[in-house]
């Protein structure tokens, strides 16, 4: 049976892996520009080695041409921008520590990285969690994400931490910058070159994974009352570094 492609689900974006493969700890870029998200690949390069004696080429070589993704997206929150861009995101309402935690049951053991924090009334929260006795016993801030209020209560997903388990909650206990109101985004004074793995997600559930790319942010800040603002941007595919890594997979829902 013919397997297609169709609509976006998520496109997701993190460092490439140590190893130069594809990046695990990859976050949702989201508010993608309707029909914008477009994998094309330029038309391939053809070279003819003509000959005296003959109207046909001798040899003739096709060299592919390059592949890029690209799409443009609504959000433009500092954090996302530091992201494109680099220079420096000051947040609000980031969450500093955590209180007591309520360990639950039934987890499976292990040490989980980067996993995303749930509920509150922030977003973009990451921890290292930390299951022992099948109950969650130590969570470790990595990324305070933007927007929350103290005691408000986190929890993570079962499938987030082995697979199995419930009822383990922490609440916030402290903020950074003061649990200031506002947050800020300070362009860089050059543009650094920004390599990153990206992830998209079909509707259908099919999935592509580019370990390495280039990434070109373009910024189009409108400010008339019919639009919004938005970065415009298109991810070069490059070779991995990680030996026997595959510029891109496809695998299929």
């Amino acid at each position: 049976m013919a397997k297609h492609v169709f609509g976006l689900a998520n496109i997701e974006m993190g460092p490439i892996a140590g190893d130069g493969g594809m990046g695990t700890a990859l976050e949702i870029v989201g508010e993608t520009v309707s029909g914008t998200a477009l994998l094309t690949s330029e038309d391939p390069t053809v070279t003819d080695f003509n000959i005296e004696e003959s109207d046909s080429p001798v040899e003739s070589i096709s060299t592919q041409g390059k592949v890029t993704l690209a799409w443009s997206s609504f959000n433009v929150d500092g954090y996302t921008m530091s992201k494109f861009f680099g220079g420096t995101y000051t947040p609000h309402k980031t969450i500093a520590t955590l209180g007591a935690v309520t360990g639950g049951s039934l987890y499976t053991n292990g040490t989980y990285t980067n996993v995303p924090l749930t509920g509150g009334t922030g977003a973009q929260a990451r921890a290292t969690i930390v299951v022992a006795g099948g109950a969650v016993t130590t969570v470790t801030i990595t990324h305070g994400g933007y927007g929350y209020t103290v005691a408000d209560v986190m929890s993570a997903l079962a499938a987030d931490i082995g697979g199995t388990g419930s009822g383990f909650s922490t609440p916030v206990a402290t903020l950074t910058n003061g649990g200031a109101t506002t947050s800020s985004w300070a362009a860089p004074d050059s543009f650094p070159d920004v390599e990153v793995s990206l992830k998209v997600t079909d509707k259908k559930g099919n999935v592509t994974k580019f370990p390495r790319t280039k990434l070109s942010p373009k910024l189009s800040l409108s400010y008339a009352k019919d639009k919004l603002a938005q970065v415009d941007l298109t991810a070069t595919i490059l070779q991995p570094t990680k030996t026997g890594e595959k510029r891109f997979t496809i695998t299929y829902a």
